[in-house]
C-alpha cells in the first residue's frame, strides 16, 4: 500500500511537471518557475534512486528506474532553458519545441522498459552490500537516449561558447562554472555507465550539482540586470547602469551607460575599475560614489558629459544581509522632476527583488535539506516524522526564548530553526543493519550509531559549502555534532560539559529528547505530556542546560497544541490510506 501511494504521488508530480513545461514553452513565466521546476525534478530523481537502491522486487526496481528517467530526460531541457536565459541567449521557439518533443518521446521510450523488448531485452536484480542493483541488457531502441543526450550537449556547448564570446556583458567565470556543474552531473552518468555502477553515483552527483547550482544561481542573479529590471517600465530601461562587486570589478553594464561614458566600451565583465583610471567616469562617478569614507549616506553626484547632464546614484546590492557591491545608475536629469517618483519606486523594487531572490534560494536550499533528511528518515523505521516535529518544536522554543528575553538575537535563533532539520544528517553514513535494527543495540552497534553526530557535522559543512552565511554553517554543524552532549559531561561524542556545549546544540538537545518521549516508537509507547515534561524537569541540570530547561517548560501549552495537531494529521492520513 505504501509503495502504491508513493507511486501515484510521483505520477501526480509528473503530471504537474508536464503542465508546467507546456506553460513555460508557450507562456511568459519567468525564471523562478524554472528553478522550482529544476528542484522538483531533482528531488523526484533522488527519491527514485533511493527507492531503486532499496527495492526488494524487480517490479519495484523497474518502476523506480523509470522514475529516474524523469530527470534523465527533463533535467537537460530545463538546464538549457536556465543557462540560455541567464547568459542572455535566445533559443528559437522551434528548436526548443523540437527538444521538448524529443525529451518526452525519449521519456516514453525509456518507460517502455520492462513492458517490451525495445529498450531493455532483459532485466534482473541483485542485492549487493544491502543495496539493490538493477542489471539491464539494452535493446535496439536504447540508442535514442544517447542521441537525445548528444543533442543536449550540442546546445549546451553552444550556450557555453556564446557565453564566453559575450564577455562584454557576461562573466566568463559564471559561464565556466555553469559548464563545470552540468559537466559534473553528465560525467557522473557516463562514469556510472562505464563502471556499471547501477545508480549508486547519480544521487551523489545530483546532490553535489544542485548545491553548486544554488551557489551559481546566487552569484548570477544578484548582479543580473535583466532580471532586476524585468518588471519595470520601458522608459526606466533607458537609464544607464554599471554594477560592481565588493572587489570593485565590473559585473555588468548596459549600452545606455556607454552612451553617457564612451570609455566604458573599453572594459569587459570581470575587469577591474582601475582599468578606467584617469577617465571621466572614474574621476567624476566612481571615486565620489564608491571610494567615499561614508558608505551609508552618499548624495547623488551630478556630472557634465558633453551635451548630456547626468546624475549617478549608488544602490547597494545585498544578499543574506551581506554587502555584495554597488549599482551606479545614470539618468538624464533634464526630466528629473518627471522621473523622481519613478526612481524612488525603482530602488524599493530593486531591493525587494534582491530580497525575494535570496528567499527563493533559501527555500530551494531548505527543500534540498528537507529532502535529504526525509531520505534518512525513510531508512530509520523508528523515527517517522521526527525531522518535521523537532523542527517545529525548535521554532516554538525559539519564540519563547525571545519572549523571555534570553540573550540570543532573533537572527541567531532563526538560523537555529533553519539548522534543526539537519541535526541527524549523519545517519546517512550509518549502516542500514544498525539503523534499521528493531531491538536493543549491542555495545558495538551503539558505538556505530554514536558516530552519526561527528559524521553529521562533516556532511553538513559539505552540503552547505556554497553558502555564504558562515554563521548558519557553523550553527548547523554544531547542532549536528553536539546535540547528544549532556550538561553534566556524560553525553557524546566529545563529552562536553556545561557552557562548553554550543548553545544551539543545547536547544536542539531538549527538542530532540522531547519528541522522542511523546512519540511512539516500535520499542515503546508515547509518553503522556505529564510524563514527558516530568522527565524534562528531572533532567534539568544533568542532561539539560538549567536556564534553557526552565524556559522550555513554559512552552507546554504551545507544544501540546502543536502535537495535538500532529495526532489529528496522522489520523487523517491513515483514514486517507484506508480509503485508497
Amino acid at each position: 500500500m505504501g509503495y502504491e501511494i508513493y507511486k501515484w504521488i510521483i505520477y501526480a508530480l509528473l503530471g504537474i511537471l508536464v503542465v508546467e513545461q507546456i506553460i513555460i514553452t508557450i507562456g511568459k513565466r519567468k525564471r523562478n518557475v524554472y528553478h522550482l521546476l529544476l528542484g522538483s525534478i531533482i528531488i523526484i530523481n533522488v527519491c527514485a534512486f533511493s527507492v531503486l537502491m532499496n527495492a526488494k522486487s524487480l517490479e519495484v526496481a523497474m518502476e523506480a528506474n523509470r522514475m529516474t528517467y524523469i530527470g534523465g530526460c527533463l533535467l537537460p531541457l530545463v538546464v538549457l532553458k536556465i543557462g540560455a536565459s541567464l547568459c542572455n541567449l535566445n533559443i528559437k521557439m522551434h528548436w526548443y519545441i523540437l527538444l521538448a518533443f524529443f525529451a518526452f518521446f525519449t521519456l516514453g521510450v525509456a518507460w517502455s522498459g520492462g513492458y517490451s523488448q525495445l529498450y531493455y531485452t532483459d532485466t534482473w536484480i541483485e542485492i549487493v552490500d544491502g543495496l539493490t542493483v538493477l542489471h539491464k541488457t539494452y535493446g535496439p531502441w536504447h540508442f535514442i537516449y544517447f542521441l537525445y543526450l548528444g543533442m543536449y550537449m550540442v546546445f549546451a556547448l553552444w550556450i557555453i561558447i556564446s557565453g564566453i564570446r559575450n564577455r562584454k556583458t557576461y562573466s566568463n567565470k559564471i559561464v565556466l562554472l555553469y559548464a563545470l556543474i552540468w559537466g559534473l552531473v553528465d560525467s557522473t552518468y557516463f562514469i556510472e555507465q562505464l563502471l556499471h555502477n547501477n545508480a549508486r553515483l547519480m544521487p551523489i552527483g545530483l546532490s553535489i550539482g544542485m548545491t553548486l547550482f544554488v551557489f551559481w544561481f546566487r552569484r548570477v542573479t544578484l548582479f543580473d540586470m535583466s532580471t532586476s529590471l524585468i518588471n519595470l517600465e520601458e522608459r526606466e530601461r533607458e537609464n544607464g547602469y554599471v554594477v560592481f562587486n565588493k572587489e570593485e570589478k565590473i559585473m555588468t553594464l548596459n549600452e545606455k551607460a556607454v552612451e553617457f561614458f564612451p570609455e566604458l566600451a573599453t572594459v569587459s565583465v570581470d575587469d577591474s575599475v582601475e582599468k578606467l583610471k584617469g577617465t571621466s567616469f572614474y574621476e567624476s562617478v566612481f571615486i565620489p560614489l564608491i571610494r567615499t569614507e561614508d558608505k551609508k549616506e552618499i548624495p547623488a553626484v551630478s556630472i557634465e558629459n558633453g551635451a548630456v547632464c547626468a546624475k549617478a546614484h549608488k544602490l547597494t546590492v545585498v544578499a543574506s544581509l551581506i554587502h555584495r557591491g554597488w549599482t551606479v545608475e545614470l539618468n538624464d536629469v533634464s526630466e528629473e522632476e518627471k522621473y523622481r517618483s519613478m526612481l524612488r519606486d525603482y530602488r524599493e523594487r530593486l531591493e525587494a527583488d534582491v530580497i525575494e531572490k535570496t528567499k527563493d534560494l533559501d527555500r530551494i536550499r531548505q527543500t534540498i535539506v528537507m529532502g535529504m533528511a526525509s531520505m534518512i528518515e525513510s531508512r530509520d523505521s523508528s523515527t517517522g516524522g521526527h525531522i518535521r516535529r523537532t523542527s517545529d518544536v525548535v521554532n516554538v522554543f525559539a519564540e519563547k526564548l525571545i519572549a523571555a528575553g534570553y540573550p540570543l538575537s532573533r537572527r541567531f535563533l532563526h538560523r537555529v530553526v533553519i539548522a534543526a532539520p539537519m541535526h541527524d544528517l549523519g545517519k546517512i553514513a550509518v549502516d542500514d543493519a544498525v539503523l534499521r535494527k528493531r531491538g536493543k543495540y549491542s555495545p558495538e552497534e551503539y558505538e556505530i550509531m554514536k558516530t552519526h553526530a561527528a559524521k553529521g557535522a562533516v556532511i553538513v559543512r559539505r552540503v552547505l559549502s556554497g553558502v555564504d552565511d558562515e554563521e548558519l554553517v557553523s550553527i548547523a554543524a554544531n547542532v549536528a555534532h553536539y546535540h547528544h552532549e549532556k550538561w553534566n559531561g556524560q553525553g557524546y561524542p566529545a563529552g562536553l560539559r556545561g557552557a562548553e556545549i554550543p548553545v544551539e546544540a543545547r536547544i536542539m538537545a531538549i527538542a530532540d529528547v522531547f519528541d522522542a518521549l511523546v512519540s511512539k516508537r516500535y520499542y515503546k509507547d508515547a509518553y503522556s505530556y505529564d510524563e514527558a515534561f516530568k522527565v524534562i524537569e528531572e533532567s534539568i541540570g544533568t542532561h539539560f542546560d538549567p536556564e534553557l530547561g526552565k524556559i522550555f517548560l513554559e512552552t507546554r501549552p504551545k507544544l501540546e497544541e502543536l502535537y495535538n495537531r500532529f495526532i489529528i494529521d496522522r489520523i487523517n492520513d491513515e483514514e486517507t490510506e484506508v480509503e485508497e
